[in-house]
């Protein structure tokens, strides 16, 4: 088995990725084969090529320039700037209107809690700006946890970092905003029970949710808006209102529990 995971994360995209998660994925991928154990150097390289593909499927999208040594040496020499554009989708919410979208809704809301699903290094850019808030930071990436630690850590920002596959996480924190960027599209090959399970398994009130509007290629998707988010949404009581950057699409969403018009 550990040889096996060995092989899996020789591959630079998906070396940092947690030993938990990728085993997690190997052992799913066995099952649901039907396979005990690759013995064969042909099946070894079959299932290493298989998994590896599941897990580009999470991590594929979110390009990242410079390795993590590069990456720390930034942190350490204070050039946030050039640390937040290592990562293909913070590198696009500074081009764009995206962070002004979302500081424009969380100003407004005044967290004391934000929890970040899937989070890459964009709490670099978003924690600062709410030093009174506790900042939850989770990803399946090892090195962007540390160097969100290492951050954290240097700007004295209350914070908890942990790895977590939200796939199958089903506990997490109670915040007074829950951020879930450009993941839900990813998780799942077919239906949306997953990313309804997510969202059911959620303790806030408030949630932001977006979604890319271009494919990978830089091309306009045909559909932006998501119409099986907004049925999920309105099932789970959640009222919304939806805003647009020149990246994406942004959901901001509140549990309706007292009958009252939206407001952030």
């Amino acid at each position: 088995m550990n040889e096996i995971l060995k092989k899996i994360k020789r591959k630079k995209e998906l070396s940092d990725i947690s030993n938990g998660i990728v085993e997690d994925v190997l052992n799913n991928y066995l099952r649901k084969n039907n396979i005990l154990m690759p013995k064969t150097e042909k099946e070894i390289k079959l299932v290493v090529k298989e998994v590896r593909a599941e897990l580009r499927k999470y991590v594929g999208r979110f390009q990242v320039k410079f390795s993590f040594k590069k990456r720390l040496d930034l942190l350490k020499k204070k050039d946030f700037e050039k640390l937040l554009r290592t990562h293909s989708s913070t590198r696009e919410r500074i081009d764009s209107d995206s962070y002004k979208f979302l500081l424009s809704y969380l100003n407004n809301l005044s967290p004391n809690s934000i929890l970040d699903l899937a989070c890459g290094i964009n709490p670099l850019f978003l924690a600062p700006k709410f030093p009174k808030a506790k900042y939850y930071a989770s990803d399946i990436k090892e090195d962007e946890l540390k160097l969100l630690k290492e951050f954290f850590k240097t700007k004295k920002i209350k914070s908890s970092v942990f790895v977590a596959d939200i796939r199958r996480e089903k506990i997490f924190p109670k915040t007074d905003v829950c951020l879930i960027l450009k993941v839900l599209d990813i998780i799942e090959k077919k239906g949306h029970k997953l990313a309804k399970s997510i969202l059911e398994n959620l303790n806030c009130k408030n949630l932001v949710i977006s979604f890319a509007t271009k494919t990978i290629s830089g091309k306009d998707m045909r559909f932006k808006k998501r119409k099986w988010l907004e049925s999920i949404l309105e099932e789970l009581n959640y009222e919304f209102r939806i805003a647009q950057s020149k990246n994406e699409i942004f959901y901001f969403c509140k549990l309706n529990s007292s009958g009252n018009c939206f407001s952030p």
